[in-house]
């Protein structure tokens, strides 16, 4: 946030006049927030490795301790299943994430057009 307010762009809406909460809406928080939207966006695959180590170790029921089971028993069926909910949650995580995207920054929202 304290580099994006650093920028030209801030100055020049400050020195036009906006108000400072204004400023910092419309034009700082959007392009600060761009970076951790992206790692919020990674931060799902660590949640669900990490739901793998807790529900382990602490012997709690979930999906994280039924894929440990069901490698152990080699069970292919609920492996595959629980695998494809994974892949599905990052897939939406990440489809999420590039919506955010065109939210946040406008020019983003359209395909550049060769001419």
């Amino acid at each position: 946030m304290l580099e994006v307010l650093g920028q030209p762009y801030i100055r020049t809406a400050s020195a036009r006049g906006v108000p400072w909460g204004a400023v910092v809406r419309r034009h700082a928080l959007p392009n600060a927030a761009i970076p951790t939207v992206t790692i919020i966006g990674f931060m799902v695959g660590s949640l669900m490795a990490g739901a793998v180590v807790v529900e382990s170790v602490f012997s709690w029921p979930g999906v994280g301790r039924l894929l440990v089971v069901a490698v152990s028993n080699r069970d292919l069926g609920v492996v595959q299943c629980i695998l494809l909910l994974v892949a599905t949650t990052m897939v939406c995580a990440n489809l999420l994430v590039d919506l955010l995207y065109g939210v946040l920054d406008p020019r983003l929202r359209s395909p550049v057009r060769a001419a």
